[in-house]
């Protein structure tokens, strides 16, 4: 019997469960938990009410970043025997030199520097106490390397538009446009194509993509919507901004919530996919003809009638996760690959693909705002960069072709 039967259940708890590596550990108690082991015993306590009050005001992320970088720095104090509380300058300029000769960029030793005195000032070390990160040594040390090495940043690729904004034919391999033509039409595709089109038009951060919900979409009279986005990377304190949604977006976005039946909280989630194939009839078997040791004889008995193919599509209760947006981006993109929408085979396929990430798209939107000739400041603000700088940095050959010298002797100069 062949035919298809596709059902639909809002219920987080009957998804797979995805293998856990171990207890998740809370992120204060983690980083308190790594400095504590290395402290000097020593050491005179920290203020609890202090050390409460600083955690309160780091963001979850901020303060997991600063774990992983301690322990980087820890290990290396305890194979080289140094004390890691409080850290000496000249032991600073080695570690600095063992993240260089490790190929680490400017940029992370930098970062390395500013959670070291993060923690010291956690434990109670302050500016007056003349933190070692603070020293012309590892200053120095600092601006020698960002000589050698240069500031160049590698950024994320960008996950332009293509299409109608591409009229230059600049844009070469994966677009928003082409995995929007490989989203399919079930209860994943268009959850898929709603994530895409939504976290470009609104040029979101992963954290914010993540953070969407239905509450915070607000439709316009002319189709297009605002997207309220609370918090931010560059909005610790929860000010609140908002976003401009595109008619086609907001269509993408109420396909995917009538399909998905999700009707308040998390706007994006996770999609579980139970496949199950047809089966043809199975008639009845007389009783003397059933092995005595067979298993499930009771079935073989009665028979079973015919079953036809089934799939079933699983909504989750809670928001997807900054490695979930990741791979949904990368699997449609092998998708779009597969289907011949872009022009990307063998080694060079499998670099793109790697080199997509959950920055892609506001990447990608940046430099489209750049191509059609809008400002850095502009941008900047749109798109909620900390500065116009920050935004350049992703646009920046994009930018000249509308910097004043383009456009004053591009009249004269032709």
């Amino acid at each position: 019997m062949t035919g298809e039967i596709v059902t639909h259940r809002l219920d987080g708890s009957a998804l797979p469960q995805r293998r856990a590596r171990g207890a998740t550990e809370p992120v204060d108690a983690r980083l308190l938990r790594t400095i504590a082991a290395a402290l000097p015993a020593d050491m005179p306590p920290a203020s609890a009410l202090g050390v409460e009050t600083a955690l309160e005001a780091m963001a979850d992320a901020t303060k997991a970043a600063i774990a992983a970088d301690l322990d980087c720095f820890i290990g290396w104090c305890v194979e080289e025997k140094r004390p890691p509380f409080p850290a000496g300058p000249e032991d600073l300029v080695r570690y600095l030199r063992h993240l260089e000769g490790k190929g680490k960029k400017p940029a992370t030793l930098s970062r390395r520097m500013a959670t070291i005195a993060s923690a010291h000032r956690l434990v109670g070390l302050s500016e007056k106490d003349g933190l070692a990160t603070d020293h012309p040594m590892v200053r120095n040390a600092l601006r020698a390397n960002r000589r050698r090495k240069g500031t160049v940043q590698r950024q994320a690729a960008p996950l332009r538009y293509g299409g109608a904004l591409d009229t230059q034919g600049e844009v070469k391999g994966f677009t928003i446009t082409a995995l929007l033509e490989a989203c399919g039409g079930d209860a994943q595709g268009l959850r898929d194509a709603a994530l895409l089109s939504l976290g470009y038009d609104a040029g979101l951060r992963v954290s914010e993509l993540t953070a969407a919900a239905v509450s915070h979409l607000e439709p316009e009279a002319d189709g297009s919507g605002l997207l309220a986005i609370p918090r931010s990377k560059t909005d610790q304190l929860g000010s609140g901004s908002w976003a401009w949604i595109s008619p086609e977006s907001m269509r993408r976005v109420q396909a995917w919530l009538v399909e998905s039946g999700i009707e308040d909280g998390p706007l994006f989630r996770r999609v579980g996919i139970d496949r199950r194939r047809a089966r043809a009839s199975v008639p009845p078997q007389p009783y003397h003809s059933i092995p005595g040791n067979t298993r499930h004889w009771q079935e073989r008995l009665r028979g079973a009638p015919a079953t036809r193919a089934q799939v079933t599509y699983t909504i989750g209760e809670t928001s997807l996760t900054r490695q979930g947006v990741c791979a949904i981006y990368r699997r449609i993109a092998l998708a779009a690959a597969d289907a011949g929408l872009v022009d990307i085979s063998g080694a060079k396929l499998s670099e793109a693909i790697a080199a997509l990430s959950t920055h892609s798209l506001r990447v990608g939107l940046t430099q489209d705002l750049f191509a059609a000739g809008e400002d850095g400041a502009g941008i900047a603000l749109t798109l909620r960069w900390s500065s116009p700088a920050t935004a350049l940095r992703y646009g920046r050959k994009l930018a000249v072709r509308s910097n004043a010298a383009s456009r004053v002797l591009g009249k004269v100069r032709t």
